[in-house]
């Protein structure tokens, strides 16, 4: 067992210890469909303001995890994104995150409060935030892209999202490169810059290629 997980199994039984008059959720308290939302917050950083993140936990399964540097001497400010899936481990209590990066896990306080596992002593809290209902960025994704006629539809490698592509933004440059590979109708691996647009109920409707990267034929998720 990793010390991180230990050190999460020691804090869940530490909470389950305290008195009824705890602030926290018990986790009877805490189901599974009471997660789903957005969480922001900002996080501590040696020598700089904080960095900002904003974590989109969606009832599918899936996440969205944005972190926003600040700039410094040396580098402009710049966002970072992760997307992958999400699940709960130890009762629900914790949420782990799998995606691209490091696997990230944050502890349930409450149904509005999670807090990232991390070595540091100091607190990496993100708290619920109602007036938000979603995270729509530009973000480098790879995944399977299959053209029928002149229409195509895109497989995140992470989520397993498969979206109808929009023919705006670059996506003419993906058609004459897809057309050079000589894949037809089979799928080909690309990787690319894009945007996802949401249905006001967080539906999936589109993903709109800002910039197109390449097609590797022989690729795969």
């Amino acid at each position: 067992m990793s010390l991180n997980r230990l050190a999460i199994f020691l804090v869940i039984a530490l909470l389950g210890g305290c008195s009824g008059d705890s602030d926290r959720d018990s986790s009877a308290e805490l189901p599974e469909t009471s997660l789903p939302g957005v969480y922001a917050g900002v996080f501590p950083c040696d020598g700089c303001p904080g960095i900002t993140a904003t974590l989109w936990v969606r009832a599918d399964g899936r996440f969205f995890f944005r972190q926003r540097y600040p700039e410094d001497d040396s580098l402009d400010a710049m966002n970072t994104y992760n997307l992958g899936r999400w699940s709960s481990i130890t009762d629900g209590r914790v949420i782990e995150l799998s995606g691209a990066g490091p696997r990230r896990t944050f502890m349930r306080m409450d149904r509005n409060t999670l807090l990232m596992q991390t070595d540091s002593d100091l607190e990496h809290r993100l708290t619920r935030d109602p007036s938000k209902n979603g995270i729509s960025a530009t973000i480098r994704m790879a995944g399977m892209m299959r053209m029928v006629g002149g229409s195509a539809s895109f497989t995140e490698c992470l989520t397993g999202f498969v979206a109808p592509v929009s023919k705006g933004g670059d996506f003419a440059r993906f058609r004459h490169q897809h057309r050079s590979s000589g894949r037809g109708s089979e799928p080909s691996f690309v990787e690319l810059e894009g945007r996802f647009s949401w249905a006001g109920d967080g539906g999936l409707k589109s993903l709109t290629i800002e910039r197109f990267i390449t097609v590797k034929a022989d690729g795969a998720c």
